[in-house]
């Protein structure tokens, strides 16, 4: 029923992972323990010399340091031009500058309007009250039958009036995420403590664009690279950036007091975690405003001519794998994790092989690209499991139904077992008589195992296709858990605890003399081959490997995706 025997040959595939696939258009910023924040000091100093500024910066304190791991960042804010791809690819909804005459017809339209309503209104002697058009609320009822356009001059700015859903959903489309708070100070501080990415120094002109400029419009990307750092620009002033990280206080924050000849000022932050927090100033900012450590607590649903973004992404190591920043998407966003039990999910192990396509973009600056395609396929494992034989496997799966092992993400149709691309659960059966489940506790029905839904519309196992009680098999739910197909399962093999991994193994025709005589040609199907290699709950040496290998069309996967 289960191979307990040495199968050297799954045992030996290494992880099909390469730290040094660079997402196209970042570049890396090398971690390090970092100066966060600004020191009380300093804080107490620009209150007494600006005090309407007391709140706003008693978020920044205390200074702490925080290890910060080596990650991925674009060298500029994500410009016009690649946001173009994401909207054309998915059909999103473009930023409202891109609109401008649509916008002009518009109001002009609602003028219109206005002035016919106020004649009717002076003709039958009513009052008339005059209205304001509302761009934002114009655009977001009528941009889908909008025509829009980017501006030839524009190619190369930063987009701007998206809010954090916007710039979310271009991340993840792109296979990038938002950066941190603490990312952003690490890339544009490095090893000091300097209140500017290029240092101490200050000129109105020479380092970014802020207030100071006198222009009350973002500048193209890049457009003062005597303030970039390693690489990295426009980290001061230009437009404000979104982070993932939302509007908390530092480890150890105390309300800031500060004494001034005969009162004190009291200085508190307005913290709130619904919030995000948005970094590095912009045209609108002076030059106090544009300061590393300058937190602005920013609405999620905002949206400015001020408020654009950059991405980031994490960097493979033992540690935190290839596929982390996709499967703590998953897990946060798309999967429904009240079917997974007790299992534990485990993105910092989980394993990704991914493939970008790129265009040519309009702005040259080292680093930069225009991502116009991302795909990727990903499996993510569960924390432990409470075997250490394949005996233990079997009781688990008798006593408890099926054995949640991971999911999967694959973005196209796979052959064997005949499913659409999609996100699935993966759970693991031992071969045995399919009983009937007991009938639980009403207060026990969030969190079971899967296979033991109390829906009395679920499909039972036995009517899966492809299932076989008399075979050890493993069954695919969809993100909310409802069953969808089984597949004969490989022998299970307990061995050394190592890291998952994925391949790609391309169809090899075998010799036709070792085939039954009258026997049907192979179809030519490539292999998709996870290895989920799960770690024994009673011993961190030994670890359960799941063999799943499914069948995809020839070239569904090729030499390009690392």
């Amino acid at each position: 029923m289960l191979g307990i025997a040495l199968a050297s040959s799954l045992l030996s595939l290494a992880p099909f992972q390469d730290a040094k696939v660079v997402p196209p258009g970042l570049v890396l910023v090398k971690g390090g323990k970092t100066k966060i924040g600004t020191t009380v000091d300093d804080v107490e100093k620009m209150v007494l010399a600006k005090e309407e500024l007391r709140n706003a910066v008693a978020g920044e304190t205390p200074q702490f340091t925080l290890p910060i791991d080596d990650f991925y960042l674009m060298p500029t804010e994500v410009t016009n031009e690649q946001y173009a791809e994401f909207v054309k690819a998915t059909k999103a909804k473009p930023p409202r500058s891109w609109g401008v005459k649509a916008l002009q017809a518009g109001q002009a339209a609602f003028l219109e309007e206005q002035g016919k309503a106020k004649q009717e209104a002076k003709a039958a002697g009513k009052p008339f009250e005059n209205k304001t058009f509302d761009a934002e609320a114009w655009w977001e009822a009528n941009w889908k039958d909008a025509q829009w356009e980017i501006p030839a001059s524009e190619f190369g700015h930063p987009v701007v009036f998206v809010n954090y859903a916007d710039a979310s959903a271009y991340a993840r489309w792109a296979g990038l995420r938002l950066m941190t708070e603490f990312e952003f100070q690490r890339a544009a501080r490095g090893d000091s403590a300097r209140p500017y990415p290029w240092g101490d120094a200050w000129d109105d002109k020479k380092y970014c664009h802020s207030v100071h400029i006198g222009k009350d419009v973002p500048a193209a990307v890049g457009s003062y690279p005597e303030g970039a750092v390693d690489g990295i620009f426009d980290l001061a002033g230009n437009v404000w950036e979104w982070t993932a990280s939302p509007f908390n206080a530092y480890p150890g924050y105390k309300a800031v007091k500060v004494k001034a000849q005969k009162r004190v000022i009291e200085c508190l932050a307005p913290f709130d975690p619904d919030q995000r927090v948005t970094l590095s100033g912009s045209f609108q900012m002076d030059k106090l405003g544009v300061r590393v450590t300058t937190r602005r607590p920013t609405d999620r649903d905002q949206s400015t001519n001020a408020l654009g973004f950059r991405c980031a992404a994490s960097v493979a190591t033992e540690e935190k794998a290839s596929g982390y920043d996709m499967a703590s998407w998953a897990i946060d966003r798309q999967l429904k994790l009240a079917v997974l039990g007790d299992a534990e999910l485990l993105p910092e192990q989980a394993q990704a092989l991914r493939h970008w396509t790129t265009s040519e973009g309009k702005v040259k600056l080292a680093g930069y690209g225009v991502i116009s395609g991302y795909e990727h396929v990903l499996g993510c494992g569960v924390k432990d499991v409470k075997a250490l034989t394949t005996n233990d496997l079997s009781t688990l799966t008798e006593k408890g139904g099926p054995l949640f092992v991971g999911f999967i993400d694959v973005p196209r149709p796979l052959k064997q077992p005949e499913i659409d691309a999609g996100l699935y659960f993966v759970a693991w059966r031992a071969a045995g008589k399919l009983e009937a489940p007991k009938p639980e506790a009403p207060e026990k029905k969030e969190g079971m195992a899967l296979g033991r839904s109390q829906d009395p519309d679920a499909v039972p196992l036995d009517q899966l296709p492809g299932f076989v009680a008399e075979k050890d098999c493993f069954l695919f739910y969809s993100a909310d858990g409802t069953p969808q197909v089984a597949l004969e399962a490989p022998p299970t093999v307990i061995g050394k605890y190592e890291a998952s991994s994925i391949r790609v193994e391309p169809f090899v025709a075998p010799d036709p003399k070792t085939l039954p005589k009258d026997a049907p040609p192979p179809v030519p199907l490539d292999t998709l081959r996870f290895r989920f290699v799960l770690q024994s709950a009673s011993s961190k040496a030994k670890a359960v490997v799941f063999d799943l290998p499914l069948k995809v069309a020839p070239g569904a996967f090729d030499g390009s995706w690392k």
